[in-house]
């Protein structure tokens, strides 16, 4: 019997094969897909509660047009890049019906420091708290941030995963697609346009 020698390349190539299952293994499938694996194509609507304390439901967002649903952790480094161009997309798109929703996903341990990060940060826009993950596991959440674009309908139109700087562009192009060209007319009490 012939031994094959102990190389230190093989050992690497071994290594990185291991390392990549292991990889595969701990995100799951992939953000399109739900908990039991069947597609997701249209975004589970949840009722959770806001930093603010006031109770939010998707649907309520999504009559007034396009949300961009954003989950996050404190602690990850790529959410704290993506949330200010995220909120200038916000202030831009406003008037057009766009609504920028925010998850905090941090566990119990590190749900505390939230509150004091938006307020220090100047986030204007809802945070919604899940610290038992329960609507990322609606979303099938594995790595942070992972955004959807969903359209009124409900339909998601498009989900990010991960964030590096310029993914933004991408992002205000695809919302583009969804928003009306200007601004939606206001209804006066009368029941005419404005």
């Amino acid at each position: 019997m012939r031994l094959m020698p102990n190389l230190p390349g093989r050992r690497w190539i071994v290594g990185s094969a291991l390392v990549g299952l292991a990889w595969s293994w701990a995100l799951g499938p992939t953000a399109l897909h739900a908990e039991g694996g069947e597609s997701l194509s249209t975004a589970p609507n949840f009722k959770v509660e806001g930093l603010d304390g006031k109770t939010y439901q998707l649907s309520d967002f999504l009559a007034k047009g396009p949300v961009f649903l954003d989950f996050w952790t404190t602690w990850c480094k790529p959410c704290m890049l993506e949330l200010p161009e995220l909120e200038k997309l916000q202030k831009k798109y406003a008037d057009r019906g766009f609504t920028l929703l925010t998850v905090a996903s941090d566990d119990r341990k590190t749900a505390a420091k939230v509150k004091p990060l938006v307020k220090q940060r100047g986030f204007e826009f809802p945070v919604l708290l899940d610290s038992k993950r329960d609507v990322g596991n609606q979303y099938n959440v594995r790595q942070y941030p992972t955004s959807y674009l969903i359209e009124p309908d409900g339909k998601i139109a498009s989900v990010h995963v991960g964030y590096k700087p310029g993914d933004e562009n991408a992002i205000e192009k695809e919302l583009l697609e969804l928003l009306p060209e200007s601004a939606p007319a206001m209804k006066s009490e009368g029941g005419g346009e404005n």
